[in-house]
């Protein structure tokens, strides 16, 4: 028989944790809105295109804003983390991307959707480092593990939805009803999160806003950590780039189907991105004596991959084909973060390590930003020296384009071989 006075402990620390997984489950689906919003632009391009009468480079240049507002505050997110706490933070992000969701929804014109996707990104690029804390603040040091690797999946659950589901909502319904949708479930999300947060007490840190610029700057004077910076960054635009931009309309064009159809292969990735990020990421420790040589080969291994996605290799073997090595794909890029991780841990130490986040997320969103543009109007000029036809009145996308998207990626994808190099002193010799 239990005693009262055990049940009287049992029963609050019950409570506790039912709540602490509520709060975890409240800011989970945040990060999963975060995800949806930054791959979205692949599954309404050809809608966006037609609306406001635009090409390749007007949605390039729509997807480089997400990219420099998330950028814009990474560098900070950390620091407003442990300043402000949790709640007070992850309620600034979900009214954020929320209001910039509807924003983006009733824009009249391209500046004003840009305007609103930069507010979304300034907004979703916090959460990701609030969850983490929420879950370190929350969880033993034995459930960490394992609820940061969930943590992370329930992002690539928000990039599944933002595929196949989003495409047949957007085919139904429009993509501007589809967004104020979002918005709506953003801003229900966030009543339950005031609810369901604890109130944090501000932090004593005496960190501040120049020690952390200071702290970034002295660690950018090493090559090794420029290296670990270039092997996210390549990764982070190569993989957002096809996955979150061009992958579905790509998809379409070789196989002249619907969106929601063509959504059938990066919804293969993302589920393939969980998969790996989760069974792939205990092989991280046992690459952890040979972690330059284990980036380079997944490096490697991911060209490979993009290169057998060429319009004339794509259109012999068929969506079947294009399905399986989006699957793959997403294996070795779920895998790629663990190695990035371990690598960022040994050379920023764990005191470090959030400086070392930050540096690594702004790089890759720098890259990630001015790309876009750059891919955007190369292809629209590598389709029109090849004839092709317009299409809704902004010139269409065909195999040339492509064809040099793909050319793109690969020669983003060189830092990615360059880096671990770098980092091959530094990393052996800890």
């Amino acid at each position: 028989m239990s005693m009262p006075g055990q049940q009287a402990v049992l029963t609050p620390l019950s409570r506790f944790t039912d709540r602490a997984y509520l709060a975890w489950a409240a800011v989970a689906i945040a990060y999963a809105i975060a995800f949806l919003q930054r791959v979205s632009p692949q599954t309404v391009s050809l809608n966006f295109m037609h609306d406001f009468s635009t090409d390749a480079a007007g949605i390039a240049m729509l997807a480089s804003s997400y990219f420099w507002g998330y950028t814009l505050m990474q560098i900070p997110a950390g620091l407003l983390v442990d300043r402000y706490g949790v709640k007070r933070v992850v309620l600034f992000s979900m009214a954020a991307s929320s209001l910039g969701s509807a924003a983006f929804a009733l824009a009249p014109n391209m500046l004003d959707a840009f305007a609103a996707r930069l507010v979304i990104a300034c907004g979703d690029a916090l959460v990701f480092t609030a969850l983490l804390k929420l879950v370190a603040q929350s969880f033993s040091d034995e459930r960490f593990g394992v609820m940061s690797g969930i943590s992370q999946v329930s992002g690539y659950v928000g990039g599944v939805i933002a595929t196949t589901p989003l495409a047949a909502a957007v085919t139904g319904f429009g993509w501007r009803a589809c967004f104020l949708f979002i918005a709506a479930v953003g801003l229900a999300n966030l009543a339950v999160a005031k609810v369901v947060l604890k109130p944090d007490p501000v932090s004593h840190s005496n960190k501040t806003l120049k020690s952390v610029v200071m702290a970034a700057r002295q660690s950018l004077t090493g090559l090794a950590n420029w290296g670990c910076a270039m092997t996210f960054a390549s990764h982070f635009a190569v993989v957002t780039t096809l996955s979150g931009v061009w992958g579905i309309p790509m998809v379409a064009h070789f196989f002249n189907i619907s969106p929601t159809a063509a959504g059938t292969p990066l919804l293969a990735f993302m589920i393939g991105n969980a998969v790996g990020s989760i069974f792939l990421g205990h092989a991280a420790d046992r690459a952890a004596a040979a972690l330059d040589n284990a980036l380079i080969r997944i490096c490697v291994l991911r060209m490979i991959l993009i290169t057998m996605l060429l319009p004339a290799i794509a259109h012999a073997f068929g969506l079947v084909y294009v399905t399986i090595v989006f699957t793959a794909l997403g294996l070795v890029a779920g895998g790629t973060v663990p190695l990035v991780l371990k690598s960022t841990k040994k050379l920023y130490t764990a005191d470090l390590i959030g400086v070392g986040a930050s540096v690594n997320t702004t790089a890759a969103g720098i890259f990630a930003g001015a790309a876009q543009p750059v891919i955007g109007f190369a292809m629209v000029a590598a389709s029109q020296l090849a004839g092709a036809d317009a299409v809704q009145g902004a010139p269409a996308i065909g195999d040339a384009g492509y064809t040099t998207l793909i050319g793109i990626l690969l020669l983003m994808s060189l830092p990615g071989i360059a880096g671990p190099l770098l980092m091959r002193n530094k990393l052996i010799g800890r």
